[in-house]
């Protein structure tokens, strides 16, 4: 990925960040102008009993998408806590791995930083 490329997701990683907290990028430069790089923690919700569940089963993420009828990238997203899944889907990926949707599905919080340049951000 080039630095240009680099630096927009960062912004735009940014912008989200700061409009679920309510601020905005001119506050944020302004708070941070006199610090090279901060960061900022998004907190997301993962799954571990999933990924443990698919890890001990051996099952390759493209079969399991494949019997529920996803896209593998999809289901990564899933897994990884990128992306929440409805109840119907919950109940058949439970199914496939045979074992309780509500244990499989119950969430775990991670905070994953997000690295942030001012500079970068005042070049935008």
């Amino acid at each position: 990925m080039g630095l240009a490329s680099s630096c927009l997701k960062n912004y735009f990683q940014v912008l989200l960040h700061l409009e679920a907290a309510g601020g905005t990028m001119e506050e944020m430069i302004s708070s941070s102008s006199h610090v090279e790089n901060s960061s900022v923690v998004k907190e997301r919700f993962i799954y571990p009993n999933l990924k443990l569940r698919v890890y001990t089963t051996g099952m390759r993420q493209n079969r399991l998408a494949r019997m529920v009828g996803i896209d593998e990238a999809y289901l990564s997203r899933i897994i990884n806590g990128v992306r929440v899944p409805g109840k119907q889907m919950q109940q058949q990926i439970a199914e496939a791995l045979g074992c309780d949707a509500e244990w499989l599905f119950q969430q775990a919080t991670v905070q994953a930083p997000i690295e942030f340049s001012a500079r970068a951000a005042k070049l935008s």
